[in-house]
């Protein structure tokens, strides 16, 4: 029964969202789901489990992070929608990019653009493939076979994965041996790539000592020590939608090329830690946030 109802709250959820986003005006779709994350009913037990964890390591806000949480997590969801429905204009309007000045890609090898599982980023790799990178993303691709009480997710997760291909204008890369494809597609094929180095380690998993929300923490190593050892110029860049007016906002930095692996690492580190310091509400790995902070003795070089 609890399945049930689950499956019953996931489809609501994505109708709710799919009917505002296509039947209003953004700032309008924008102020209903904002409107309607004061309901309990809208958080889910994620929702929840990440404003505890956001909390445990001093980074709860003042106002009701549980309720932001929800907010930022709705937003990445009505970003299928929003891609559906607009294009270029919406992202002049509704777009703000700051930091580093992003490449030519006619006067740089295929970069590696490095995010993190921050915020929404449909419109950033649109806008980088507007800019001349059509981004391979790598991906863990969702179950095909979902049990009861994830249907639902699973099914909106192929869509916005194969929606992902579309707009970035480049194959994905499944993860599992990913990381031969990645150095192919790089190097070779001379084609952009996107990875995501903020998954959740897994045991005996190669990973990269850094400093994280002053705690000794760990990233996994395979993607960064590839970049380093093939030369490859890193781009990093986090995206968010502004939880008052409904614009996104992206930073880049970079690119990074000449570092050590661990200079690397600590790099993407900071831009990390910068993220979390300024919305913390915005991080989707709050409920994994401990796979980071592990005991030195499971470190595997």
């Amino acid at each position: 029964m609890e399945a049930v109802r689950r499956e019953i709250k996931a489809f609501s959820e994505l109708m709710l969202i799919a009917m505002l986003v296509l039947l209003l005006p953004w700032p309008w779709a924008f102020r209903g789901l904002r409107f309607v994350t004061r309901f309990s009913w809208m958080r889910g037990v994620y929702d929840q489990e990440a404003s505890r964890a956001a909390a445990a390591f001093g980074l709860s806000a003042q106002f009701e992070q549980a309720r932001l949480i929800s907010l930022h997590r709705l937003v990445d969801m009505a970003d299928y929608f929003l891609t559906l429905k607009y294009g270029q204009g919406w992202m002049r309007r509704y777009l703000r990019v700051t930091g580093d000045v992003l490449p030519d890609y006619r006067t740089i090898q295929a970069p590696l653009f490095v995010t993190f599982h921050y915020g929404q980023g449909f419109w950033a790799l649109r806008y980088f493939r507007e800019q001349g990178f059509p981004l391979a993303w790598l991906h863990l691709p969702p179950p095909t076979r979902a049990l009861l009480g994830e249907k639902v997710a699973s099914w909106m997760g192929r869509r916005r994965i194969a929606r992902v291909s579309r707009l970035c204008g480049a194959r994905a890369i499944a993860v599992g041996g990913s990381i031969e494809r990645m150095r192919e597609r790089l190097l070779k094929a001379q084609q952009p790539v996107m990875a995501m180095p903020d998954a959740p380690l897994q045991p005996g998993q190669s990973r990269i000592a850094v400093r994280l929300l002053e705690r000794a923490a760990y990233l996994p190593a395979g993607t960064i020590r590839m970049a380093v050892q093939a030369q490859v110029p890193v781009i990093i860049y986090s995206i968010l939608v502004d939880p008052v007016s409904g614009v996104r906002r992206m930073h880049i930095e970079g690119p990074v090329i000449g570092q050590t692996q661990e200079a690397l690492a600590q790099t993407l580190a900071n831009h990390l830690q910068a993220a979390l310091l300024a919305d913390p509400s915005a991080w989707h790995m709050w409920p994994w946030a401990q796979s980071f902070f592990v005991p030195e003795a499971e470190v595997v070089d």
